[in-house]
């Protein structure tokens, strides 16, 4: 049985602060469907596609997505987003480093990818009216996360550099896809009960 994994990324625009919220408006969601192969990108248009897309979803995978990208999402969804499994990179990056460490700097050190910009820029471009680099922007980040991603399952670690910039320092990162969706889905049973 192939898996519905979605890696996504949102980008937005407003004020952050305690809260952040309900003061940051959505200005697109860019998904990667491991089902379709396919990269795309939602505005608040889209609505309704984009709930149809995530529902259909065995897990949704990102990089600081619990605290940032799923709580802002979930502002425009007609479902508790909660409900679906998640893997957010990030969380497994802090909990063996205790450090939260940029998407930027982790796949730079792993992949020598980069980000093609910043969430600021991202602002300006919606602020601007450019739409199409927006989308752009908005897709390469989700395909570093996707990349990342794919790196930490196949080999079980990622990779930053020292402060310094001297050393390469490995993450030990070790989970199982369907364990993952399995323990949630139990822990999301018992919270719903």
């Amino acid at each position: 049985m192939s898996l519905n994994i979605l890696v996504y990324d949102i980008e937005t625009v407003g004020e952050m602060g305690s809260n952040f919220v309900e003061n940051m408006e959505l200005t697109i969601a860019g998904v990667y469907s491991y089902l379709r192969d396919e990269y795309v990108g939602y505005t608040k248009d889209d609505i309704d596609a984009m709930n149809e897309e995530f529902k259909k979803a065995d897990l949704l995978v990102g990089y600081n997505s619990d605290h940032f990208d799923a709580p802002i999402l979930n502002t425009y969804m007609a479902f508790d987003l909660t409900a679906i499994p998640s893997l957010d990179l990030l969380k497994y990056v802090r909990a063996r480093t205790g450090r939260r460490i940029k998407l930027d700097s982790i796949a730079g050190a792993t992949l020598s990818e980069y980000k093609s910009g910043s969430g600021l820029e991202a602002m300006d471009l919606y602020r601007e009216g450019r739409w199409e680099e927006l989308y752009k922007y908005c897709l390469d980040d989700v395909k570093i996360t996707k990349d990342v991603f794919d790196f930490a399952r196949e080999h079980q670690y990622l990779a930053y550099n020292s402060k310094d910039g001297w050393l390469r320092l490995k993450i030990p990162l070790e989970f199982d896809v369907e364990e993952v969706i399995k323990t949630q889905k139990q822990q999301i049973q018992y919270q719903f009960l």
